[in-house]
């Protein structure tokens, strides 16, 4: 198949993952990161005006295409461009053995290639592969990438500093031209912080808030966590004894993935980090093989996409503005509508409750700290200076979702700390299904 065949098929195959194949992960993550660069468009500062917990690269690439269509639909165009062209180097290195890659992604439900900051860093991660191969001496826009890596998700990107600093550690003048290369793109964005205002905001929520989110958030010892580790060793073992080849000690960093959510989500991105390094081993050339896999990449997709239908009855979110082309549980969907229309009722409010983003990206409000309430995601010692927050607040409705208060489940996130400061504190006003209102005078 000819190249651009090949991209083309990636590209509406992606697309249709996103949304038809796996409408049901167009919640969480993927659905904020919309709404963050749906932010920037409408002139917000991150950091300063609404809280994100990593370096903002992703955001801003997401906000490109939103500047001339601020819908979901266009976010769901763009990251299908981001797929084809990480599958574009992956091709470029690997030929048809890359079609296994699209085959783990589907077996993983395509949480590897969620619509979030860390595929980006997967991204980066491949187009190193690609430069260390091609053009190894390549070494300013070898750094350059690294940066870009680091601006996408700094607790991750990072780590791809190491092979350098492993290969070439007595190649001083190498890694002299590397560190320049990195140091590019973050001089940049320390700038912006600084032009912004916003370098502390961004230090208290991406470094020193670290501190709460995996005291808050960590699932360590879970199936998952050794999982990666049984991968971690294989991987470790093959960058041994092929200790030359310096992609694999970039695949091994694919580990920082997990840290500190050892979770299927995250497994599911280490999972094709794993996939790509050995297909190095692998020297089937059978045009046939290939096609199978193709073939069961599209049935599997197939088949979960019937599966949804039959348990979550989809629909079209046509009346939810930036979500109109947007696949959706029809339950789900119906609540939305029906909860936006109460939201409506109180001008001067203060919404904690799952869904807020979204509310607010299809009422062209600006979002807050307020609007993405899990814990670790306001800083160091975030809930007390959320609190504060509201105790300085006048002549506000505060309405809360019960739902994630009373959830108590290990997966949950949700701040209840918050929660149960203004049901303690404030007088409730009005009841209506899921939400107390609370006035705040």
């Amino acid at each position: 198949m000819k190249k651009w065949l090949r991209c083309l098929f990636i590209f509406v195959f992606a697309f249709c993952i996103y949304e038809f194949f796996g409408f049901s992960n167009t919640y969480g993550d993927p659905l904020n990161n919309y709404v963050f660069s749906h932010a920037i468009v409408q002139g917000e500062i991150p950091y300063l005006d609404f809280n994100i917990i990593s370096t903002p690269l992703y955001t801003f690439v997401m906000a490109t295409g939103l500047f001339f269509f601020d819908n979901y639909l266009m976010f769901i165009i763009e990251q299908s461009l981001l797929v084809t062209i990480l599958f574009y180097f992956l091709f470029e290195m690997y030929g048809k053995k890359s079609y296994l890659v699209l085959l783990c992604i589907c077996l993983f439900s395509f949480l590897g290639i969620n619509a979030t900051y860390n595929f980006l860093v997967l991204l980066f991660l491949v187009i190193l592969l690609y430069l260390e191969k091609r053009y190894p001496n390549k070494d300013y826009l070898i750094g350059f990438i690294i940066g870009c890596a680091i601006l996408s998700k700094h607790t991750s990107g990072v780590f791809l500093i190491l092979p350098s600093i492993i290969y070439y550690f007595r190649d001083f003048k190498k890694l002299l031209r590397r560190a320049i290369g990195v140091f590019i793109p973050c001089i940049v964005f320390v700038i912006y912080l600084l032009c912004n205002q916003a370098f502390y905001p961004f230090i208290n929520l991406c470094v020193l808030g670290l501190l709460d989110f995996s005291s808050e958030n960590g699932q360590v010892f879970s199936l998952f966590f050794f999982l990666s580790i049984l991968l971690f060793i294989i991987q470790l073992f093959i960058a041994i004894k092929y200790k030359k080849d310096i992609r694999n000690c970039y695949l091994i960093m694919g580990f920082s993935f997990m840290i500190p959510l050892f979770d299927f989500h995250h497994f599911a991105i280490y999972a094709i980090c794993f996939v790509i390094q050995i297909l190095e081993f692998i020297s089937v050339r059978n045009n046939y093989f290939y096609g199978l896999v193709c073939f069961l990449s599209v049935f599997f997709s197939l088949l979960l996409f019937v599966n949804y239908c039959i348990l979550l009855d989809p629909v079209i979110s046509s009346r939810i503005p930036r979500f109109q082309y947007t696949l959706c549980p029809s339950d789900d969907y119906q609540k939305s509508v029906e909860f936006f229309q109460f939201f409506d009722q109180y001008e001067n409010k203060l919404i904690l409750s799952y869904g807020t983003l979204q509310y607010k990206a299809s009422r062209g409000e600006d979002i807050s700290y307020f609007d993405f309430l899990l814990y670790g995601n306001h800083g160091y010692d975030g809930s007390d200076n959320m609190i504060k927050k509201i105790q300085d607040m006048q002549g506000v409705y505060i309405i809360i979702n019960r739902i994630p208060y009373e959830d108590d489940s290990k997966y949950n996130q949700f701040n209840k700390i918050i929660l149960k400061h203004v049901m303690d504190s404030y007088e409730m006003v009005a009841s209506w299904r899921d939400f107390n209102v609370y006035y705040k005078n």
